[in-house]
């Protein structure tokens, strides 16, 4: 993180994504990690978890969002929060997502 530029230029962070079909850019700060993450149409994030709690806003399109056996359906502005450890996937809608989320602690 630095200290003198509080500014986060996401095109400067831009690369691979986790899964084929995204792209992510990422900022890691002591308490807290944000990424932008651009699925592609109808990409599937497959079930997973980890500790971190999890906030997901969608900038545009739509993404279906897997939680608890239940599938939400999210367009541009709707959001989201899981809590660490809880199983979760997604898969992006016809037009693609842009996906703005957050965890803490931070993930690397």
């Amino acid at each position: 993180m630095d200290q003198e530029n509080p500014l986060v230029d996401w095109a400067a962070r831009t690369g691979p994504g986790p899964i084929e079909g995204v792209t992510a850019a990422s900022a890691v700060g002591a308490q807290l990690s944000a990424a932008l993450y651009v699925l592609e149409p109808g990409v599937v994030v497959p079930e997973h978890s980890h500790p971190n709690e999890e906030f997901g806003q969608v900038i545009s399109g739509s993404l279906e969002l897997l939680h608890a056996g239940t599938t939400h359906v999210l367009g541009a502005g709707r959001a989201f929060l899981v809590a660490g450890g809880v199983p979760h996937g997604a898969r992006a809608g016809d037009d693609g997502c842009e996906l703005l989320e957050c965890y803490a602690p931070p993930r690397g």
